[in-house]
């Protein structure tokens, strides 16, 4: 963002980078100058990985690959990366995006050194996708919406316009390595799955109110709805309009569910309102919140 972000601010707006434009300009400041804890390990340990896939792609003779790693091993340049750059540091960054491109060329900063040393690269790959990808798909998109308005008119859905959108499903189990998975999970399953540890650690809160807890309460319902990532919050209702779950997951089968449906195994995830009322009153103490939900 630096490196590039003070370069492209001396283009003319309209031939800039789409993400260095004056209309994103304020968002991208809002995140440099922004005061967030940096985890060190964590950086050091994505950028490793990401330095690993490059010299395993590239391969280890890639005049780029040798360029960035000389003698170092994937690990060891990450290490001190992390370690010797000032990045992790708001103000640093702000002082570095004011100075502009001058400040940017002088910079010994390791990260910065880092990126400037693979822009003019980088930049090439990003405008041989734009057009090589992004432009034909973008054509292609709309040849194709063209020829569905052709055939079908305006009696499907358009997409991207916040209208209600119904899928129509039943609740529905499915076969796993031969063994039947019942549409419905109870309570006290997660219970005796508790370990104590991730992922199968419970919560204190719910830990604390075991016994005063229904563990027979339904938990989750698996149903053969066709959905698909940002579904998450939409309610579940049944033939009669009534609340019978809020969909927020899919099975490990759905993971497949953007480019096609097996109905025999791609199932869609909703939260029963059994649990969700016993979860207010029980766990959270939320009274007044359920109160007003069983009134509507």
């Amino acid at each position: 963002m630096l490196v590039r972000g003070t370069e492209e601010r001396l283009k003319p707006n309209k031939d800039r980078l789409r993400e260095f434009t004056d209309a994103e300009l304020p968002r991208l400041q809002r995140d440099l100058y922004a005061r967030v804890p940096v985890y060190p390990e964590f950086e050091q340990l994505t950028l490793s990985f990401s330095l690993e896939r490059m010299r395993e792609w590239l391969g280890p003779d890639h005049a780029v690959v040798r360029r960035l790693m000389g003698k170092e091993s994937p690990d060891a340049l990450a290490t001190r990366l992390i370690a010797e750059t000032e990045l992790n540091d708001a103000a640093f960054r702000k002082r570095v995006w004011e100075g502009g491109k001058r400040a940017v060329d002088a910079s010994r900063d390791p990260m910065i050194v880092l990126a400037r040393s693979i822009d003019g690269e980088a930049r090439a790959i990003r405008k041989q996708y734009e057009d090589e990808v992004e432009a034909p798909i973008a054509s292609a998109a709309e040849r194709i919406a063209a020829a569905r308005f052709k055939a079908y008119g305006t009696h499907t859905y358009p997409d991207a316009t916040f209208t209600p959108r119904l899928n129509y499903g039943i609740v529905q189990g499915w076969t796993e390595n031969g063994s039947a998975v019942e549409p419905f999970t109870h309570l006290d399953r997660a219970f005796s799955r508790a370990t104590g540890a991730t992922p199968f650690k419970i919560p204190e809160s719910w830990m604390r109110v075991r016994p005063q807890l229904d563990l027979n309460t339904p938990f989750c319902i698996s149903t053969s709805n066709d959905i698909v990532g940002g579904n998450s919050g939409s309610p579940l209702i049944d033939v009669s309009g009534r609340l019978v779950g809020l969909m927020f997951d899919g099975n490990i089968h759905s993971i497949a569910g953007r480019y096609w449906f097996n109905p025999d195994n791609n199932r869609a995830i909703a939260l029963h309102p059994a649990i969700i009322r016993e979860a207010l009153d029980k766990v959270y103490g939320a009274k007044q919140l359920l109160s007003e939900l069983q009134a509507n």
